[in-house]
């Protein structure tokens, strides 16, 4: 296997299980809610940069993740583009701005965007 999809995998993995922990915790505790967004941002991060590396081992060069997203999209490695796009949306406003409404609202969708990377992580873990 390709050492950069295997670190990759293997980093991702370890965030998705912090991510699976924080949303086990009593959110009525703001500080679970933040713990549990920034976990998720460094999810989605390690998620395009992971899916990104599998994609440029198939002969694909993204060179974003909302391309990255595109791409495998098209060929089929992901199969809900409205999840995708929204994770993406929710990773870029909790990175650029905090208000504590709009944290409520991603904090809502955490379980749903778990569950949609933790999918593509089995994809590809059984990809190679």
């Amino acid at each position: 296997m390709n050492d950069k999809r295997q670190a990759f995998l293997g980093s991702w993995e370890q965030a998705l299980r912090r991510l699976s922990e924080a949303l086990l915790l009593d959110s009525s505790d703001r500080i679970v809610i933040d713990a549990a967004i920034q976990r998720f941002e460094f999810c989605f991060e390690l998620g395009w940069k992971t899916l990104k590396a599998f994609l440029e081992f198939e002969g694909y060069a993204p060179p974003t993740p909302r391309q990255t997203l595109k791409d495998a999209l098209r060929i089929q490695w992901l199969n809900d583009e409205e999840a995708w796009l929204q994770m993406l949306q929710d990773r870029n406003l909790t990175s650029h701005t905090y208000h504590e409404a709009l944290a409520d609202e991603i904090y809502s969708r955490l379980a749903n965007h778990h569950a949609r990377m933790s999918e593509l992580f089995g994809f590809l873990n059984r990809h190679l």
